[in-house]
């Protein structure tokens, strides 16, 4: 017992200091002028930024940032910078993408090389090894890899508990982007147009359908089935 407890002492002090020095981060971006944080505390609301869902436009638009040093954090995150006062009292709200056209979106995204240092890595290192989508979807997307890199994460993940209940007050969608833009800018008093930012450069015309098979299909119904069932999606 006393291995154990000495073996335990320093990981939990570690994980107590990790978690007051992101708290003490936390605190110096609320007194940031202008940063996302500090909106969020003059519009009494919460952003969870789900990837590939068109989030960098509803930050530049609702609070005048870029999504620049903001990254993915889950709903978990924010409750333990906020404290469950103040998180159930604000406005807490994301936007959810059909799965087939996000993993294709973000597939496109990625072979691009991705936004900042961190994607054209994972471009290069990766990336590079996948001649097409079929062969992504088919040989290289696995429960593990899906999980391992921010683009691919299944959406339900970031606003779930253990339960799968979801923790926001308001779930957005993609296809409905400026109907639930225009619903969410009015409940947090934020009068200002939308503005569409990151689209993927010299995407084909199209259909996200047209880049799928039968079986691409399937593959990721089964990969993202919590997303589909959660979020009432279908091809």
């Amino acid at each position: 017992m006393k291995k154990l407890y000495r073996a335990l002492v320093p990981v939990r002090f570690r994980e107590k200091v990790k978690t007051y020095q992101e708290y003490q981060g936390y605190q110096k971006l609320r007194q940031q002028e202008g940063h996302v944080y500090q909106q969020f505390d003059a519009t009494q609301s919460i952003f969870v930024h789900i990837p590939k869902a068109g989030g960098i436009s509803i930050i530049k638009s609702l609070y005048g940032e870029t999504a620049g040093g903001f990254g993915h954090p889950t709903y978990r995150r924010f409750l333990k910078l906020y404290g469950n006062r103040r998180f159930n009292t604000y406005y807490k709200f994301t936007f959810v993408r059909n799965p087939w056209d996000r993993l294709y979106s973000a597939y496109s995204f990625l072979k691009k090389g991705g936004m900042n240092h961190l994607d054209a890595q994972f471009s290069k290192e990766v990336m590079t090894e996948v001649d097409t989508f079929e062969d992504f979807v088919m040989h290289w997307l696995t429960p593990e890899r899906m999980n391992s890199w921010i683009h691919f994460i299944p959406q339900f993940t970031f606003i779930t508990n253990d339960s799968n209940k979801i923790m926001v007050d308001f779930v957005g969608r993609f296809e409905n982007f400026q109907e639930d833009f225009t619903t969410i800018s009015k409940h947090i008093g934020v009068n200002q147009p939308l503005i569409h930012l990151n689209k993927t450069k010299d995407k084909k015309q199209h259909s996200y359908r047209d880049a799928y098979t039968n079986e691409m299909k399937s593959r990721v119904a089964e990969l993202y089935k919590t997303d589909i069932e959660l979020f009432k999606y279908n091809f």
